[in-house]
C-alpha cells in the first residue's frame, strides 16, 4: 500500500510541475525543454525504488567496440563521470560507487545498479524523443532542439558513463564478467 501510495504521489507530483510549467513557460521555451526532460527523470528516479525498469541482457552485452573506453573518452564521458561524482549531483546515485567489500557478490550488486541506472536513462532517452519529434512536427525547432540537446545531456550521458564504468570495472575485476558469462542472469538475481 505505501509502495503504491508513493508511486501514485511522486506521478501526481510530476504531472502537477510539467502543467504548471507548460502553463508558465510556454511549450516553445528552453526552460520548459529542460522541464520536460528533468522532471520525468526525477519521476522515474523515485518510482523506480519501487518498480525498476530492466531491459534484457542481450542489451546489456558491452561490444567489441566499447571494450577500449576510447570512444566514451572522447565523447567526453570522464568529464561527466568528474561532475556527477563530486559536488551537488553526487546526491542523485549514492549507490554507484566501487563497494569497501571488493567481493564478487558486491562487485556483481554494483554492476546490477549500474545496469538498472543505465535501463532507466536509456527508457527516458528513447520516450523524450517522442517529445522532440511533437516539437518538431508542430515547427517547434528551438523546442526540440533543446529538448534533443537536454535529453542527451541528463539521459544519453548517463547511458554512457553506465556502459563505460562497466568497461572499467569488468578490466579491474574479470570476474564480474566472467561470473556473468558463467552464470547469465546471476547478476540480476543479485539486484
Amino acid at each position: 500500500m505505501g509502495k503504491s501510495l508513493l508511486a501514485a504521489a511522486a506521478t501526481v507530483v510530476a504531472a502537477a510541475v510539467l502543467l504548471f510549467g507548460l502553463s508558465l513557460l510556454g511549450a516553445t521555451s528552453a526552460a520548459f525543454a529542460f522541464l520536460v526532460v528533468w522532471v520525468p527523470m526525477t519521476w522515474l528516479g523515485t518510482v523506480s525504488r519501487i518498480f525498476q525498469p530492466r531491459l534484457p541482457q542481450r542489451y546489456h552485452e558491452l561490444r567489441d567496440f566499447e571494450r577500449d573506453p576510447w570512444l566514451y573518452e572522447l565523447l567526453g564521458v570522464r568529464l561527466v563521470k568528474r561532475l556527477l561524482r563530486r559536488g551537488p549531483l553526487a546526491v542523485f546515485n549514492p549507490g554507484l560507487h566501487l563497494p569497501a567489500e571488493r567481493s564478487p557478490e558486491r562487485l556483481a550488486e554494483l554492476e546490477q545498479r549500474m545496469k538498472d541506472a543505465e535501463a532507466s536513462h536509456f527508457v527516458l532517452l528513447v520516450a523524450m524523443l517522442g517529445v522532440v519529434i511533437n516539437a518538431a512536427a508542430r515547427g517547434w525547432w528551438v523546442a526540440a532542439g533543446l529538448t534533443f540537446l537536454f535529453d542527451v545531456l541528463m539521459n544519453g550521458y548517463p547511458v554512457m558513463l553506465q556502459r563505460y564504468n562497466r568497461v572499467l570495472l569488468s578490466a579491474r575485476f574479470p570476474t564480474v564478467q566472467a561470473d556473468e558469462r558463467a552464470h547469465p542472469g546471476a547478476s540480476a538475481a543479485a539486484g
